[in-house]
């Protein structure tokens, strides 16, 4: 059976995951994408073509619709116009089509789907919480949709609660979970701990303690926030948070990895606060070296659909702390078990889910979220999505 997957546009860490597809589809799993898209990420283009070889399937004539200017533009700036995948679909004839969304080229995948009649599944990652302001043009369109569509390969139960509420039949849906490069990633860390470099890097980052606090150098607990330092993320609400939380835990030490539209205000505001490390953009090859140095790892998320920062914390051994808003908490957060979860918009239990780490047993939670995110690592989730497009496709 063959499987070509239209998604014009994907991280790396996605890699892991299409090279095991692939093995479980006996080398028939193809992968076409818009190098369009890649502006300013020339590299991964390489990488992907390294990686998945033949089965990598680059698009080079994707057309932009720009409607503020009314021109073609060949930039990713406005309505997908993929009108050459309609050929490269009829060449590969592909015994199942997988798309993304209902936009992008979904309109195009469900056109070929219908012309050589070959069954589309749809990879889909939305909660009710981020489509909470879907118009009903948005919501007639996804039903309609739907009708075309053999069956969704979803992240979790929170997508699947979504796809239900606008009518989408429970059999259709599959949940197979969104993996990050977990192995590689432990893996690094592991390392890192273990080398000479671990202790001179930590004291880097957190010992920068001016004499005259009360902060006492080694002491409390270190927390990592990895994201977008923006509204978005909860990042000034986390941080508005930590002022009180520290006041108790003065020993403690947060540091936030990334940049975004708060980033420079943050800078400012918290100048002259020792215990806050904000360290701007991170290159991936040493975001490692932070979930090496962190005792807790927390994200205050306020809209995200399965924040794969999660799991690549609790890869690398971390308990963790996540919003409500976030569509990954029912599988991955467990209170009691390896974290916990809080409201961004109530400070009161941000404050609560920061201390409660004080007093439970982080090294049984860390090895906890070890086997918890075990579950959705690149093989078991590759292996549940291909079992859903076996079941998907036995179904009437």
């Amino acid at each position: 059976m063959k499987v070509l997957y239209c998604n014009p546009s994907f991280w790396d860490y996605r890699l892991p995951f299409y090279k095991k597809m692939n093995e479980l589809l006996d080398g028939k799993f193809y992968v076409v994408y818009s190098t369009k898209r890649y502006i300013g990420r020339e590299g991964l283009l390489k990488r992907i073509k390294n990686e998945l070889k033949d089965n990598a399937l680059p698009y080079d004539n994707e057309l932009m619709f720009n409607w503020k200017k009314l021109t073609f533009n060949s930039v990713w700036t406005g309505i997908p116009l993929p009108f050459g995948i309609i050929g490269i679909i009829r060449k590969e004839k592909p015994d199942v089509l997988i798309t993304e969304g209902f936009f992008q080229w979904t309109p195009f995948v469900l056109l070929c789907s219908i012309l050589f009649r070959t069954p589309v599944f749809m990879g889909y990652e939305r909660t009710l919480w981020t489509e909470r302001n879907s118009s009903k043009m948005k919501i007639w369109h996804r039903k309609l949709t739907d009708k075309f569509i053999k069956g969704y390969l979803v992240n979790g139960s929170e997508t699947k609660k979504y796809l239900m509420s606008i009518g989408v039949k429970e059999e259709k849906i599959h949940i197979g979970g969104m993996s990050a490069d977990s192995e590689g990633l432990r893996n690094d860390v592991s390392a890192f701990r273990n080398s000479i470099e671990f202790n001179e890097f930590k004291n880097s980052v957190i010992n920068t303690t001016p004499k005259s606090t009360n902060i006492e150098r080694g002491k409390g607990l270190v927390y990592l926030f990895s994201g977008r330092v923006s509204v978005l993320k909860g990042a000034d609400l986390l941080l508005a948070a930590w002022e009180k939380h520290i006041r108790k835990h003065p020993n403690d030490h947060i540091i936030l990895i990334g940049y975004g539209d708060k980033s420079e205000e943050m800078k400012i505001k918290y100048a002259n606060e020792p215990s806050i490390h904000l360290e701007g953009s991170v290159d991936y090859i040493h975001v490692h070296k932070y979930y090496a140095i962190a005792d807790v790892f927390i994200l205050p998320t306020l809209t995200d659909n399965w924040s794969l920062v999660i799991p690549e914390a609790m890869s690398c051994g971390l308990p963790v702390a996540t919003s409500i808003y976030n569509g990954c908490h029912p599988e991955l957060v467990h209170e009691g078990e390896n974290g916990i979860t809080f409201d961004t918009f109530k400070q009161e239990s941000i404050i609560k889910a920061l201390d409660y780490f004080h007093h439970v047993d982080l090294k049984q939670f860390g090895q906890n979220s070890i086997k918890l995110e075990e579950q959705f690592n690149t093989d078991n989730s590759a292996r549940r999505e291909y079992e859903g497009i076996m079941k998907g496709l036995s179904q009437r």
